[in-house]
């Protein structure tokens, strides 16, 4: 585990103890000054998701008093990543209405993606995203953003390390050796302590128990989706295997087509 694992992510960066990292890591990704932070704890859309979960964000903040922010790291690609910004920022934006406001009163949203993949080919490492009009380009709405920051990339097109932006990212890597570490360190003392939090972290049994309690859900999770994906191209390939009989087709080129076997196929 480290830095990488978002459960590792949320228990470092996600309380309001430690708002003090979350502060300057936001402050030099977005480029701008916070004064407050408060962040809102194991916040969740009210929504189920295809697993009847609902579903986490990492880490919701709010800034200031006048945005939301969702921090969200995603180590591995899945795919769903501009899926899951607009569903998140949609429900973020939505739930910050109270009962009896205008739609006005909803509050910015920037919703920010923190990748162990490139997510574009082409590009920025950081990439951010906004509503506009197809005609001429304009922007169309201020109250949603999406910052996508790919650490690959980073990593290509970095090669010296100044700005806070790049001293934060290069440490979310993991990429560094020792040597380098120290000199991050003598740059950025917030990132210093954060590491000395990581490496207390990881080394709280209850924590390592979670995480593997967490790494074993997840496996499992993934071998249901796997065997109905499976059984489901199995299925598939039978119903292929009865048409092409029904053409009249030589058992061993159905074989070759679907993948069945000679006696799965005669039992058909």
């Amino acid at each position: 585990y480290s830095i990488r694992n978002d459960d590792v992510f949320k228990i470092v960066f996600g309380t309001n103890e430690r708002a003090s990292y979350l502060k300057a890591l936001l402050e030099a990704i977005l480029h701008k000054n916070i004064t407050n932070i408060v962040i809102r704890n194991d916040v969740a859309i009210d929504k189920l998701h295809a697993d009847n979960k609902l579903m986490r964000l990492d880490i919701l903040a709010e800034i200031d008093g006048s945005e939301m922010v969702n921090i969200e790291f995603q180590n591995k690609n899945e795919y769903n990543v501009m899926e899951r910004s607009e569903v998140y920022a949609s429900g973020i934006y939505y739930n910050s209405l109270k009962v009896g406001n205008k739609y006005i009163q909803a509050t910015k949203t920037i919703v920010i993606w923190i990748l162990g993949f490139d997510l574009f080919k082409d590009g920025n490492y950081h990439e951010i995203a906004r509503t506009k009009r197809d005609y001429n380009n304009e922007e169309v709405s201020k109250n949603i953003i999406y910052h996508y920051f790919q650490l690959p990339k980073f990593l290509k097109q970095v090669k010296a390390i100044s700005t806070p932006e790049e001293q934060w990212l290069a440490y979310l890597t993991g990429s560094l050796n020792k040597e380098e570490l120290e000199e991050l360190f003598k740059m950025n003392r917030s990132i210093e302590e954060i590491n000395k939090i990581v490496d207390i972290v990881l080394t709280d049994k209850d924590v390592q128990d979670e995480l593997n309690n967490r790494i074993l859900a997840k496996n499992l999770e993934d071998l249901k989706k796997r065997k109905a994906y499976e059984d489901g191209e199995d299925e598939k390939a039978k119903e292929i295997a009865k048409k092409l009989l029904k053409k009249g087709e030589e058992v061993e080129y159905i074989i070759e087509i679907t993948g069945l076997s000679r006696e799965d196929i005669e039992k058909l």
